[in-house]
């Protein structure tokens, strides 16, 4: 995935990656979206509420309104523990509330990244309490429209796994 030059070429990928992970959630019945990935995993809608977290705090906060996110997301974790600690948060969400929260979230950043420039999509910014730049088409691609494409993986295998079941 290259990374995009121009404000126009950023929305491009924003839709492009949140298209493509649309069209694998919106095969997964809605009654079955609370179940496992693979045994012990994360379920659909945990991963969905994980990716919309991110979206939320790191995409829409930071990197667009520049407000420091929740401690948790600045805390000296590894990623491991981190996104226990996050799953720990979210994991008795409804699957209704996490689709509808989802596409809130989605929704709210596209109409901030449309009324940026692209001198501030591209820029480089300092936020208190933040230890380091942001530049938000960087945290874009890293936390949001690329973060998806970490956990399509899981959700085709799922979608595999259970074709059968509704043939």
């Amino acid at each position: 995935m290259n990374d995009p030059t121009s404000k126009s070429e950023l929305l491009q990928a924003i839709h492009a990656s949140r298209d493509e992970w649309d069209s694998l959630i919106v095969q997964i019945p809605r009654q079955r979206l609370s179940e496992s990935v693979a045994s012990g995993e994360w379920s659909i809608k945990d991963i969905i509420a994980h990716v919309t977290e991110y979206d939320r705090w790191l995409a829409l906060g930071l990197a667009i309104r520049l407000q420091k996110p929740p401690q948790i997301w600045l805390d000296d974790l590894s990623l491991d523990a981190f996104n226990a600690a996050l799953h720990e948060q979210i994991a008795d969400r409804d699957p209704d509330d996490v689709l509808l929260d989802s596409q809130r979230v989605f929704q709210d950043l596209i109409q901030e990244v449309e009324a940026h420039s692209e001198a501030y999509l591209f820029g480089t910014h300092r936020v208190e309490g933040v230890p380091y730049e942001v530049i938000p088409f960087q945290l874009l691609k890293s936390e949001s429209y690329g973060h998806y494409h970490d956990h399509m993986p899981a959700i085709r295998a799922w979608l595999f796994n259970h074709s059968a079941d509704s043939a």
